[in-house]
């Protein structure tokens, strides 16, 4: 066998190998996987064909006109939802679905009534309902179970994406018993497969990714809506034979990130959950399918582009002219993948088959006589990107501290994040966009790598930062708070020196907690990821959104707080999510640019709120009118304003 035999028949073997090994890649590994549906949701966002609103579903919202009317906001008033299904039944609805969950009793007679009107209906009708510990506790199952008719049960829990927390898929509801879904008496038919089964319309058993539909025009929605408040109004040509669903479209109320938040921080970004059911319940009824390709499709696109690349390798012009017409091809390919979802065609993937382009050639070069990097360089080129020189020099001595593997220590993290940064990369020009970014990057990391942490990963402008790993630091705590001071001090510094070149850059959002996690190498010898798993990283991230709640800039858990007993803090208010019982306190840091008469009036106050001491009121407003930027303060003034004495802040969001 001579020589270009031998070649061709690597060829071969190295095209399957990158078909496989990108199809894997991309199906197996997180980050990738998540990437292609990044690229996807660009698309959906984006490029979507316009579609003309709903036939089959109507949306009655409860919006702020309706509550105004109401002298509380939540639980949503029970005759209001008894006055919605009367009218509808009187205008002809097909069917009912009320995506509100009813777990709590309100005002006894308006319960009653709503309790008869639920019995008495003879239209299809569907509650929201969920038996999930973390939407509600034994006592509200106990009341939902009694006051919603098994047969009226409709399972409201939205599945999110483990990887980005984006609504993607539809729910079936049900369990799985011996293989089988079935629906119980506290799993019910999940929303979705209720009403479209109500709508004469058999929904999957299995999850599906949600087919979404896409506005008519820049003006109107997908579906009819009406607010509540006009209902009595409405000619019943536009009700009848439709499925109405009621819910909620408030601002902070059961909203759920999708795909199309990529592009749109508004509703169809943070999307309704009724919006959502909305969605997913006229896929089912107009037997649409989500616009991806089928399998064969994918595995033959990966095929085609590992051919490429192993072809472009044989005609032997060298790296550069190989990297150079491939990043052509593959500009061409996505462009027209892009520009042509737009026109109507399939979804095609995109990561993929660049990947396999692209693994090809590196294998190729690897065949003509491309080595192995030795494993000092690997360490250098992989671990300088995100940790100081010393820290390389250290491992580079210790070889084993780089080897596949993953311990729990305790360690401190930060998260950052620049509010609107979608926003403003829509209005700037790619390379203006780039400069900017770049700019503050560099910036950040600089701090970061001063006080000796390790830049474990940039999601587009956030940043994710380690103290004590991979090198032990007895005060990392410590470290991670001086570390967010001054990177919040320089992020100011540096939006404000864009904001005076009309660079609309958003403040920097900082969340530090402090925990025990998996720390270490994940992956093989050849490809790896020094990074962190576990709740404690969630949590610091969890922390840093939470900013946006309150108006600071930096957020800290108690646990960061107990290690730095050095260091000054003012307390935000004790926490208690939705669903939960116990408080969690919030801290934020105190500078040295802060003056000391907030500081000490503010704990003076706080104290008075703890104790829900009515003095606490006059003493905010003294302090409002020294400092009348300080968002700690005019958010405990906003919650006084609503008739909240306390430090005791309870998110109602679902």
């Amino acid at each position: 066998m001579n020589k270009a035999t031998r070649q061709v028949l690597a060829a071969i073997a190295i095209a399957f190998a990158a078909t496989f090994l990108s199809g894997s890649s991309v199906r197996f590994i997180a980050p990738l996987a998540n990437l292609e549906t990044k690229l996807a949701d660009i698309r959906v966002a984006a490029m979507q064909p316009a579609m003309p609103p709903s036939s089959d579903v109507v949306v009655i919202a409860i919006d702020e006109a309706t509550l105004a009317a109401f002298s509380y906001r939540s639980p949503v008033d029970r005759g209001l939802i008894a006055d919605l299904i009367e009218q509808l039944e009187d205008k002809g609805a097909a069917a009912i679905g009320v995506d509100i969950i009813v777990d709590q009793p309100t005002e006894a007679a308006k319960d009653e009534r709503l309790r008869k009107v639920i019995r008495a209906t003879s239209t299809p009708l569907a509650f929201s309902f969920s038996s999930a510990p973390n939407v509600v506790n034994a006592e509200q199952l106990a009341y939902m179970e009694a006051f919603i008719p098994e047969d009226k049960r409709a399972e409201a829990n939205l599945l999110t994406d483990p990887f980005d927390g984006l609504v993607r898929r539809i729910n079936p509801g049900g369990t799985v018993l011996n293989g089988r879904r079935v629906d119980t008496p506290q799993h019910p038919a999940g929303f979705v497969r209720k009403l479209a089964g109500m709508g004469g319309a058999k929904a999957p058993l299995v999850p599906v990714d949600i087919a979404w539909r896409a506005q008519p025009d820049a003006e109107n929605t997908p579906f009819p809506t009406f607010s509540a408040t006009y209902l009595q109004f409405l000619p019943p040509e536009l009700i009848k034979g439709k499925i109405v669903l009621i819910g909620a479209v408030l601002s902070i109320t059961d909203r759920h990130r999708t795909p199309l938040s990529i592009i749109d921080d508004g509703d169809r970004g943070n999307m309704p959950g009724v919006m959502v059911q909305a969605h997913g319940i006229t896929q089912i009824l107009e037997g649409r399918r989500p616009p991806t390709v089928p399998v064969s499709w994918t595995i033959g696109l990966l095929a085609l582009f590992a051919i490429i690349g192993t072809g472009l390798s044989l005609l032997r012009m060298g790296i550069v002219f190989n990297v150079g017409i491939s990043v052509v091809i593959t500009i061409v390919y996505w462009v027209g993948a892009i520009l042509g979802f737009g026109k109507g065609l399939p979804m095609l993937p995109l990561f993929g088959p660049t990947l396999s382009l692209f693994l090809a050639l590196w294998m190729m070069d690897l065949i003509i006589g491309r080595g192995e990097r030795k494993q000092r360089e690997f360490i250098q080129n992989t671990f300088s990107r995100y940790v100081s020189p010393a820290v390389v020099d250290q491992l580079i001595a210790d070889p084993s501290s780089v080897e596949v593997s993953g311990s729990k220590r305790d360690a401190t993290f930060i998260f950052t994040d620049i509010a609107g940064f979608t926003t403003l990369s829509e209005k700037l020009e790619a390379e203006e966009l780039s400069e900017v970014l770049n700019e503050y990057l560099d910036g950040a990391c600089e701090i970061i790598l001063k006080y000796t942490g390790t830049i474990d990963k940039f999601i587009g402008d956030a940043i994710m930062a380690i103290f004590n790993a991979p090198i032990p630091q007895a005060d990392h705590a410590e470290r991670g708070i001086r570390c967010a001071l001054e990177l919040d001090a320089y992020a100011e510094a540096f939006r404000k020196d864009c904001n005076a070149r009309d660079i609309p850059l958003g403040v920097t959002r900082i969340g530090i907690h402090s925990g025990l996690s998996i720390i270490g190498n994940f992956g093989s010898k050849s490809r790896m990821d020094f990074t962190a798993l576990g709740d404690t990283v969630n949590t610091a991230a969890r922390t840093e959104g939470v900013n946006k709640y309150f108006g600071t800039r930096v957020c800290c858990t108690q646990q960061v707080v107990d290690q730095c007993p050095g260091l000054e803090f003012r307390p935000i208010g004790d926490i208690v999510l939705k669903g939960k019982v116990e408080a969690t306190r919030l801290y934020t840091p105190v500078a040295a640019t802060d003056a000391p008469e907030l500081i000490a009036g503010y704990r003076r106050a706080y104290a008075l709120l703890e104790a829900s001491d009515p003095n606490a009121v006059d003493c905010l407003a003294s302090l409002s009118k020294d400092f009348p930027e300080d968002p700690v303060i005019r958010f405990h003034q906003d919650r006084i304003a609503l008739g909240l004495l306390s430090s005791r802040v309870v998110m109602d969001d679902k």
